[in-house]
């Protein structure tokens, strides 16, 4: 099946034939004849929202695939659901060329999907202690044996009280300029097991990052090191944050129930990326302190699965001082995540497979 696509740029269309499809770029729209049976790939640019309508009547036997490029978190979700209704497939603002082609894949029934090693942890809000149950992970993860880095990026926070010698702005111009090397990985902070980049320290820049360089550094991080634990922080209107949603194989929210309000629209904007309630697992901080809801009734009504619940240390330092009980849990939980990402082997327990 041939690809038409209409304003998409060459460097995307380069590496949607790096990656075996057949792009044939055009000027203009191809005569229906033309498309017929094959895909046409379009952006808002070049086809308003409001033409949606008349070109899926145009092209009635071909397969549409609507990249929307107006970028913000707000104002597309209409659009979204137009395309839902015209038999029209959607790709969200901020999509990256990796995105793109993994839709490609599924929209033309490509069995074949790129693996990964990304952990992504994503907070309902800020403050909620996403960076710390990250650290927990990756500091649990790292006593396994495994090679471990961990990524701050959450562009607005961070998620380091102090200034190091190397941090995500920091190593910023060798990001953009595509200079990565393994020595720059070797040269993270050591924290307990594993290498930390800390976050971003210029709030000033946080606006200022781009997709491309977001994917570029968690591409680099994923060949140094066997799992990439990755703070994505919990703002949506932020490059990492996309580019996270679309690259992380395990997606973890930290949340808690005072924060249900939060839930819905951050899984809603989740869900224009083609992710849904059971492609998230749950985690849920300072567990003990009362609310209405509990995690467990809170996980059922949005369909998502709950991970793990931690309970509220009045001090919450960094690493959390979790007892002899609750350190096991969280070890057999990273336990079934390594299982998932190919790193580990299932143990047999009480007769079952775990």
């Amino acid at each position: 099946m041939r690809i038409f696509s209409l304003g998409i740029d060459q460097l995307t269309i380069n590496e949607i034939k790096l990656a075996g499809f057949t792009v044939i770029a055009q000027s203009v729209l191809p005569e229906p004849e033309h498309a017929g049976g094959h895909l046409l790939m379009v952006t808002s640019e070049q086809v308003p929202a409001v033409e949606l309508r008349e070109l899926r009547g145009r092209y009635p036997d071909s397969s549409i695939l609507y990249i929307y490029l107006q970028k913000g978190v707000r104002g597309y979700q209409a659009i979204h659901m137009q395309c839902e209704s015209l038999g029209i497939s959607f790709m969200p603002p901020r999509s990256t060329s990796a995105a793109i082609i993994d839709k490609l894949r599924y929209m033309l029934e490509d069995e074949h999907k790129e693996s990964g090693n990304v952990v992504g942890f994503f907070g309902s809000g800020p403050g909620i202690g996403c960076t710390s149950v990250a650290k927990l992970f990756a500091r649990r993860t790292a006593a396994s044996g495994l090679r471990v880095i961990m990524l701050g990026l959450d562009l607005y926070d961070p998620g380091y009280d102090r200034k190091t010698a190397v941090s995500l702005d920091k190593l910023r111009p060798r990001i953009t300029g595509k200079m990565l090397h393994d020595e720059d990985f070797s040269a993270l902070v050591k924290q307990e097991g594993y290498a930390y980049l800390p976050g971003n320290f210029d709030y000033l820049s946080a606006q200022d990052y781009q997709e491309e360089e977001i994917e570029y550094l968690l591409a680099r991080a994923s060949e140094s090191a066997d799992v990439v634990i990755a703070d994505f922080g919990s703002i949506p209107e932020s490059a990492a944050w996309y580019v996270g949603m679309q690259k992380s194989v395990l997606h973890m929210i930290v949340t808690h129930p005072r924060h249900e309000h939060r839930l819905q629209p951050l899984l809603e904007l989740a869900g224009h990326m083609d992710l849904h309630p059971q492609d998230f697992q749950w985690i849920i901080n300072r567990s003990n302190v009362e609310e209405l809801t509990s995690p467990k009734n809170l996980a059922l009504r949005f369909g998502s699965e709950l991970l793990l619940e931690l309970p509220y240390y009045p001090s919450f330092p960094e690493s959390l001082p979790l007892g002899k009980k609750e350190l096991q849990q969280v070890d057999d939980k990273v336990h079934a995540l390594l299982v998932s990402l190919g790193l580990a082997q299932e143990t047999r327990k009480k007769g079952i497979f775990q």
